[in-house]
């Protein structure tokens, strides 16, 4: 009869331990997942870096490819700006020639009004 109780004593004992255990290794498997969880987060915050750095990437290549469109148009204008000028040019020295041409004509005009009267 004593060795039956100390039996079962021993087996509630036994149980007991092993409830322990079990909730031991419920707790090592939570753990599992949430060490699983750190490390996917982590991974997902690397990815996030690379993508950042990419973004930036294009954004310097964006604005680098600003910048040269600036420039190609301030360029286009400045050759608009000069073909316009020589225009100008061009222009003024025609305008110049035909002042000239006027004046000789009108000169003309006087030495032949000149020859008229010492002709009468």
């Amino acid at each position: 009869m004593l060795l039956s109780m100390k039996h079962k004593i021993l087996l509630t004992k036994h149980k007991i331990l092993w409830m322990k255990h079990k909730i031991l290794l419920t707790k090592h498997k939570i753990l599992l997942m949430k060490d699983k969880i750190l490390l996917m987060k982590r991974k997902i915050l690397l990815k996030n870096k690379i993508l950042l750095m990419k973004n930036k990437c294009l954004l310097m290549k964006h604005k680098f490819l600003l910048m040269k469109h600036k420039i190609l148009l301030k360029n286009k204008i400045l050759l608009e700006n000069k073909k316009l000028l020589m225009k100008n040019k061009c222009l003024l020295m025609k305008h110049k020639f035909l002042l000239m041409k006027r004046k000789i004509l009108l000169k003309n005009k006087i030495l032949l009004m000149k020859n008229k009267c010492l002709l009468m």
